[in-house]
C-alpha cells in the first residue's frame, strides 16, 4: 500500500477482536426489542476507514466535507490505481460508492462505462449494505485486496499524474525498494538518463607525435600562425586520421539509414493509418460491448419482490382452486385415489403461501 504522508500512530490498547484498525468506541447500537440488524454511526464508519492499519497510510480526504476519499494502491501486476470512495452524507444508511479514477479498465467487478465497483455484494444497494453489517474500513479493504490480487486489465490511463506514477513504478528507482514498502503517493522521480551511444574512439596518445618533438618553439609558432601548414601537419597525425575514418564511416551509415527510412515512409504512413483505424474500431466495439453488457445485466437482474409475491399468490390460488374442485367432485369413491390428487395440491398451495409470508416479512424487515 502507498502512503500519502508519514503518519504517526498505532493501535489503541485494549481492543478486542481481530480487526487491525479497531477502536474502543466501535460498537454497534442495537435498538431494544427490534429485529433489525445493528447499525453503525457515520463517525464509526469513517473512523474505521482512517484507523485501518493497512489503509490509513495511503488514504486522504479529497472533499471539503467528510464524504469523499482517495485510497491509492498497487496491484500484483505492478499498476498503481486510485480507489475513490464516496460515503453519502449525512447518515450511514446508504452504501458507499467506490470508483477507480484516472483509468479505463476491464474487470468483472467494475462497470465498464463508469469504472464504479459493482461486483462487491455488500455495497450493491441499501438493503445489502444494511444486511452486511460491515464497517466502511473493512469494506474498502476487501475491495482493495480483491483488486490487488485480481488486477484489472488497464486499457488506458487518462490522468496525467497517474500515468507519471505508472511510468515511475516501471522505470524509476522505486523498483529497487529493498524494504518492500510501497512508495509514497506523491513521490516523483526522474526517469533514468539513457546511456550514451558506444563509439570506439582511438586511445589518447601518451606523448606528442615525432613531428612535433623535433621542432623548435619558433617553428611551432610559425605552424600555428600558418593555417595551411597547420592542416598539413594535422593530416599527418595517425590519431587524427583514425578519427576522420570513423567520422566518415558514421556519416555513411547515417546516410544509408536515412535513405532506407525515406524509401519506407509511404509504408509507415499506411501502417499508421491502419493502426489508427483499428484503434477507433476497438473503441467503438468496446463501447458497444459495454452497452450489451449493461443490457445483459438488466436481463439477468432478479425480479422485484413485489413481482415474485404477486406470481406466488397467483399460483397459490390456482392450486387452491384445483384442490377445491377435486374435493367438490368427489362424493363417493376410492379414498386413496382422492388423497393422491388432493393432498399434493394442498401441499403446493401451503408451500407457496409460506413463501409469500416469508418474502413479505423480509421486505418489511429491511424497509
Amino acid at each position: 500500500m502507498f502512503s500519502w504522508s508519514k503518519q504517526k500512530g498505532s493501535r489503541r490498547p485494549g481492543i478486542a477482536g481481530d480487526y487491525p484498525g479497531a477502536t474502543t468506541h466501535r460498537k454497534a447500537h442495537t435498538i431494544q426489542g427490534s429485529i433489525r440488524p445493528p447499525e453503525f454511526t457515520r463517525e464509526q464508519h469513517i473512523d474505521s476507514y482512517f484507523q485501518d492499519a493497512i489503509l490509513k497510510k495511503s488514504t486522504r480526504k479529497v472533499s471539503v466535507d467528510d464524504s469523499t476519499y482517495d485510497t491509492v494502491f498497487q496491484t500484483t501486476a505492478g499498476d498503481a490505481l486510485i480507489l475513490r470512495v464516496y460515503f453519502p452524507p449525512p447518515s450511514s444508511v446508504r452504501p458507499p460508492q467506490m470508483t477507480l479514477v484516472g483509468v479505463k479498465a476491464v474487470h468483472n467487478w467494475l462497470d465498464r462505462s463508469t469504472m464504479r465497483v459493482t461486483g462487491y455484494q455488500s455495497i450493491q444497494n441499501d438493503m445489502a449494505w444494511k444486511h452486511a453489517r460491515v464497517l466502511l474500513g473493512q469494506a474498502v479493504r476487501e475491495v482493495v485486496t480483491h483488486l490487488q490480487l485480481n488486477p484489472p486489465d488497464i486499457i488506458d490511463v487518462v490522468d496525467p499524474g497517474l500515468a507519471k506514477m505508472q511510468s515511475n513504478l516501471r522505470t524509476g528507482p522505486m523498483n529497487n525498494n529493498t524494504n518492500n514498502n510501497p512508495p509514497a503517493y506523491n513521490t516523483c522521480t526522474t526517469p533514468p538518463t539513457p546511456p550514451p551511444p558506444v563509439v570506439n574512439m582511438p586511445s589518447i596518445p601518451s606523448q606528442f607525435p615525432d613531428e612535433l618533438e623535433v621542432k623548435t618553439r619558433d617553428e611551432l609558432h610559425e605552424i600555428l600562425n600558418n593555417e595551411l601548414e597547420f592542416l598539413k601537419l594535422l593530416q599527418s597525425i595517425p590519431v587524427h586520421q583514425e578519427i576522420q575514418l570513423q567520422r566518415d564511416s558514421i556519416l555513411d551509415e547515417n546516410a544509408k539509414i536515412s535513405t532506407s527510412l525515406l524509401e519506407r515512409s509511404e509504408e509507415y504512413t499506411l501502417l499508421h493509418g491502419r493502426v489508427t483505424d483499428l484503434k477507433e474500431s476497438l473503441s467503438t466495439k468496446l463501447q458497444q460491448f459495454s452497452e450489451w453488457q449493461q443490457q445483459q445485466d438488466e436481463f439477468l437482474k432478479p425480479p422485484a419482490s413485489s413481482i415474485v409475491i404477486k406470481e406466488l399468490n397467483r399460483v397459490r390460488k390456482e392450486a387452491y382452486r384445483k384442490s377445491e374442485q377435486i374435493a367438490a367432485d368427489w362424493t363417493d369413491g376410492n379414498i386413496e385415489e382422492f388423497c393422491k390428487e388432493f393432498i399434493p395440491l394442498r401441499h403446493t398451495m401451503h408451500r407457496r403461501a409460506a413463501k409469500v409470508e416469508r418474502l413479505k416479512f423480509q421486505h418489511q424487515q429491511y424497509y
